[in-house]
């Protein structure tokens, strides 16, 4: 095969992938003196250009298919415009662009490289032409315009569009005059009809007018009770082509004020007792005769533009100031005519009332009913307010259609049907038992939506057993996208930012803007067209039955370091169904606290606090925990949280925290507040440093003004130990302190197992192997080296990401590691979480494993050489404990462990290092929360082998390059950090150690050889390589590459180390070096390995050589990837 020099022409992400590829497989990208040029469309090309063989590279789209996405045809061209090559493109049936994109994408990588692989062998390789369809060509930016696809948003109804350019007030009139004789209003038993309300907005418009008159857009003001008056008021201000501004009469006056100011109101319409009365134009509407009414003339006096405002409803932001927003008569009119089509009102619906018309659902019950000439039943305060006496309304009335708030069904008596044909209800989640009660019974629409966007975007009928976070699919002739953080399309089932587009899409805010930017955003799409757009502050994912809400961005506080959302405690909470009305807020003090009300049964808080520790990690868990015997409620009916906050009994003090005692605990707690950005009042003397938010940049800071403030420096390990202020102190003070985590450790290291050990009949499939975080540097590794082992299948657990799927990850991580060429035919990938009960897999897919496969190798970790045990220890030892009862379900399997040399725990009298199981005393080296929980998860599984598991531990030194071509991980490498750091430094420390190094593609055959083997006494294998290699021969690997430092004493580096900054790539790692590098570089000859050098026989192999060849490799890569 020639290396090819090729030129480029294009800016799409595809022909940049393209170029990469073709670059890994030797060709070299050049600016002249071409053998191949290849361009995508996207500009123009060189205008002479002498290459030999050129291709253009175009995208064919066709016809829709069922999955809801377009046919793809990717075409290869010659500069004469011959086809040399077409593929199709496989369909995705999951609907979704960005996943379609992202295989189109891979896949013309995959076949223009065999194109120019084909031509590099054969200079004739394209004398054969092809044929393509007749589907619209486009640049390969076309696959970039993909993304923003997805099935569920092709809602186009040209129909309703049409429909939608008659405004509402139009139709209101018409509906005034179809339905005259029937009855519009049921207030209190009292019965208007179509052509009485007419008279009476009539009656009422005839008076306003004149004092609209010179006004180019009026804005009108109605603070009425629920009435007569009230509703003809609305058709009034409407029919005088003004914006109509509804205010709650039990608001205080100052915010009524402050909503009429900010909307430039100049008209008040109030029942002539309103306390601003004297600073507006007013008009009395209660004292007005209907009889004195020109019949003669029509409702409308000035026919509205469909762009021109209409509404302004204002809604309390989370600065609790309220926000203005306006709508459009086009948003109003496409609103309606949705809702009124899509929910069967007619004149026959009796229809319920329920909302305060200051809140966008009454949009839902007014105007679609009044056009469809149906009837609205208006309940009286006191029935608004009685679940009873409601639930008898809707009865009597024979209610068909009614707008109910989540928090309110899940307090109503359902123990029988309510009798509604359509009940509809949103803005929250609904309560699991209340979907099951009432789903059955009638249609439950949830509708989602905010004000912004004209009430609703979203619908789903409700079914018994679905999700209460499910919020349907975009409704016609609208748009949802859910991005991530670089405003690109996610995938299925991932976590993302939820932004809306389309009719409902509001004019914008009369107010200013809400804190962190205007919501009301201009997208750009692939291809420069601009989308207008509203950014909903929602947390969202696609799943196959619509669009899945999670919590609120702006509802995340960091608590101990971690992102928590109470939206996503609540729904633990909920899913227990404990309780009927469950709620979570967090308080100023960064406190989580739990409400609970309508227990089921004889549930107690007791038991849902149960509930809570057996599936929340510590730092999501409730500090307080409070039954009521109701929520209480905003006046829309949606559970109020700031009042939650200030309920009696609820603003008690905090837990009593420890204190600083002495001068020196002090000045520890005024560092530590200034490290950490937290007042010196919330910070415990005996919490640890890690929970309180610290990584391994501020335990740098933290160890260097150690140094600066009281010239001591303190041993890394003592204070992994018990990083906490008191034992800091302590340490400082050449005390012992007196707590360490010791006893944490030892009650984990001996829980009860709980697992029912399998006999060895029951052993499942060597051939099928499970791999837990087969994404990561050493997870790709294993996969390929299973696959070159002969496994048949290879299941990879995977976690997804905010914006990335799991199989998304697993693609990228086989590209960053260069195995993108891998025959993934025999792989499957799974979405799993290690923190989760049963790995966070799903019902069919965990039972698939525990029957089918024979091997687990559990790779997955938290790597952090920072932290503590307490922060590592849910991810690194609690799953172990599921992945041994994975292994122990329905199939027996050969349970793999990955650890570290670093948790070796045994020792013989001459100081080597032996290769056995963990015993009781701590690891031997560098005591941080990594090796401690690799440690004691060795403990767990040392008891488990005793009773009858089959377990392997394996345990690798420094992985290090890839033999073949020097991949590596290197920021996540502490010694590699050293390197470059000293590198940067200039300086270099001299030490006489055989250092240690494994490509990591020999470590991954090795486990991928043994993996399905199990002996007994002989399962431990101490996984360095012995091979000679001197730290001085390695420092010359990177000397000859071209870096220039100096080495010297270990004394003048350390010397040289509190002069590094951040931007130096040692300051993370600092506190490994400030003191003892016997900690962290040791020398490999002590280190006992006999059953890992049998295994190396058995393989038929030897351990690899540290040879310059394979230094260099590794210096190339971390040269190409601009590590060094």
């Amino acid at each position: 095969m020639r290396r090819l020099s090729i030129g480029w022409a294009g800016t799409s992400h595809a022909l940049i992938a393209l170029k990469q590829v073709l670059e890994e497989y030797g060709h070299a990208s050049v600016t002249q003196a071409f053998d191949l040029f290849i361009e995508d469309g996207t500009q123009a090309p060189l205008a002479y250009c002498a290459a030999t063989r050129w291709l253009s590279l175009r995208l064919g789209i066709g016809p829709v298919y069922e999955g809801g996405l377009p046919s793809l045809q990717l075409r290869c061209y010659d500069r004469d415009q011959r086809v040399l090559a077409v593929h199709n493109v496989a369909e995705e049936p999951s609907g979704n662009g960005q996943r379609l994109r992202r295989q189109a994408t891979s896949s013309l990588v995959e076949w223009a490289t065999s194109l120019v692989s084909g031509f590099s062998r054969d200079a004739g390789f394209f004398a054969a032409s092809s044929t393509i369809n007749l589907w619209p060509e486009q640049s390969l930016h076309g696959l970039d315009a993909l993304a923003f696809m997805h099935r569920f948003n092709r809602t186009d109804q040209p129909a309703l569009l049409l429909a939608a350019q008659v405004p509402m007030i139009e139709r209101l009139q018409a509906g005034l005059h179809a339905f005259a004789e029937r009855p519009a209003l049921n207030i209190a038993g009292s019965v208007l009809t179509y052509r009485q309300l007419q008279l009476r907005a009539l009656s009422i418009q005839q008076r306003l007018h004149p004092l609209l008159e010179g006004v180019e857009t009026p804005v009108v003001g109605v603070c009425l009770e629920k009435s007569v008056e009230l509703y003809a008021s609305i058709l009034a201000v409407l029919g005088c082509g003004a914006v109509y501004l509804p205010l709650a009469p039990d608001h205080p006056p100052q915010r009524q004020q402050a909503m009429l100011e900010h909307s430039g109101a100049k008209v008040l319409l109030d029942d002539g007792r309103h306390p601003l009365r004297e600073q507006f134009t007013t008009l009395s509407v209660g004292n007005i005769d209907s009889n004195h009414a020109d019949i003669t003339q029509p409702l409308i006096q000035r026919r509205p533009d469909i762009d021109a405002p209409c509404m302004v409803l204002f809604t309390s932001g989370t600065t609790g100031q309220p926000k203005g927003i306006l709508l459009s008569q086009g948003n109003l009119a496409h609103f309606t005519s949705w809702t009124g089509a899509s929910l069967a009102l007619d004149k026959h619906s009796r229809v319920l009332q329920f909302s305060p018309l200051s809140f966008d659902s009454s949009l839902i019950d007014i105007f679609p009913a009044l056009i469809a000439g149906a009837e609205l039943i208006v309940p009286s305060e006191e029935q608004r307010r009685d679940p009873q006496q409601l639930v008898e309304l809707i009865r009597q009335q024979r209610i068909s259609h009614g707008f109910l708030p989540p928090a309110l069904l899940s307090i109503l008596p359902l123990e029988e049907p309510l009798g509604l044909t359509h009940l509809l209800t949103g803005g929250d989640a609904c309560e699991p038992y209340v979907i099951e009660r009432l789903a059955g019974q009638c249609q439950l629409h949830n509708l989602y939506g905010p004000t912004e966007t004209t009430v609703l975007v979203s619908h789903r009928t409700l079914r018994p057993g679905d999700s209460n976070r499910n919020v349907g699919r975009p409704i016609a002739n609208s748009q949802v996208l859910i991005l991530d953080d670089a405003l690109q399309p996610v995938d299925e089932q991932v976590m993302g930012d939820l932004y809306i587009t389309g009719p409902g899409v509001g004019l914008g805010y009369v107010t200013a803007p809400p804190p962190g930017g205007n919501p009301f955003v201009e997208l750009t799409l692939p291809g420069g067209q601009a989308l207008r757009a509203y950014r909903s502050g929602d947390r969202a994912k696609w799943t196959a039955d619509g669009i899945e809400l999670g919590g609120r961005r702006d509802d995340q506080v960091k608590i101990r370091g971690f992102r928590v959302e109470p939206q996503e405690i609540e729904q633990c909470l909920r899913s227990s169904r404990l309780f009927r009305q469950v709620a979570v807020v967090i308080d100023l003090d960064r406190r989580i606290l739990a409400f609970a009300a309508q227990p089921e049964a004889d549930a107690t808080v007791t038991d849902l606090k149960q509930h809570a520790e057996q599936w929340l990690p510590a730092y999501m868990q409730p500090e307080r925990w409070t039954e009521l015997p109701g929520m209480p409620c905003t006046g829309n009916g949606k559970i109020d949280r700031q009042a939650l906050l200030t309920v009696l009994g609820h603003a008690t003090p905090r837990t009593a925290r420890a204190s600083a005692q002495t001068p020196l605990q002090t000045q520890l707690v005024t560092l530590w507040s200034e490290l950490l950005g937290m007042p010196g009042v919330d910070l415990c003397i005996d919490e640890s440093f890690f929970n309180l938010g610290g990584h391994s940049i501020l335990l740098s800071t933290l160890l260097l003004r150690l140094r600066e403030q009281f010239g001591r420096s303190l041993s890394l390990n003592r204070f992994f130990e018990a990083p906490t202020i008191r034992s800091l102190a302590l340490l400082m003070e050449d005390a012992a302190p007196s707590y360490t985590p010791s006893c944490q450790m030892e009650k984990d290291a001996c829980q009860a197992l709980n697992v029912e050990i399998l006999p060895e009949r029951s052993a499942g499939d060597p051939r099928k192997v499970i791999v837990t975080g087969a994404n990561s540097f050493v997870g790709v590794h294993l996969v390929e080296a299973l696959l070159a082992g002969g496994a048949q299948e290879v299941a990879c657990l995977v976690r997804e990401r905010p914006g990335h799927s799991a199989p998304a990850r697993f693609a990228q991580a086989l590209r960053e590691y260069h195995l993108e060429h891998l025959d993934l035919s025999r792989v499957q990938v799974y979405a799993a979480d290690m923190s989760q009960p049963r790995l966070g897999l799903a019902c069919d897919v965990y039972d698939h494993l525990a029957r089918n496969h024979g091997v687990l190798v559990h790779n997955a970790a938290r790597v952090n050489h920072v932290l503590d045990y307490a922060s590592l220890a849910r991810d690194n030892v609690e799953p172990v404990l599921e992945c041994l009862r994975l292994c122990e379900t329905h199939s027996k399997k050969v349970f793999n462990f990955i650890s570290t040399l670093s948790a070796c725990s045994s020792i013989d009298a001459q100081g080597h290092i032996l290769e056995a199981p963990a015993v009781a005393t701590l690891p031997l080296y560098l005591k941080n929360g990594y090796n401690l929980s690799k440690w004691v998860a060795e403990r767990l599984l040392g008891r488990a082998v005793e009773q009858g598991a089959w377990v392997n531990i394996h345990r690798p030194g420094n992985i290090a390059f890839n033999s073949h071509n020097g991949v590596c991980q290197p920021q996540n490498n502490r010694l590699m950090l050293m390197l470059k750091g000293s590198l940067q430094l200039g300086l270099a420390p001299s030490l006489e150690v055989n250092f240690d190094l494994m490509p990591v593609d020999f470590l991954a055959r090795f486990v991928a050889f043994h993996c399905g083997q199990f002996a007994a006494r002989r399962n431990v294998f101490n996984l360095h390589n012995p091979q000679p290699l001197s730290w001085d021969h390695y420092l010359d690997a990177f000397s000859q590459a071209g870096h220039l430092f100096e080495r010297v004493s270990v004394a003048q580096w350390q010397k040289m180390l509190p002069t590094v900054g951040p931007d130096n790539a040692l300051f993370g790692v600092l506190g490994f070096y400030l003191d003892d590098l016997a900690e962290d570089i040791s020398d490999v000859s002590m280190i006992c390995h006999d059953n890992a050098r049998q295994g190396v026989a058995a393989m038929g192999e030897q351990y690899p050589r540290k040879d310059p060849a394979l230094l260099r490799k590794g210096c190339d890569h971390l040269k190409a990837i601009g590590f060094l």
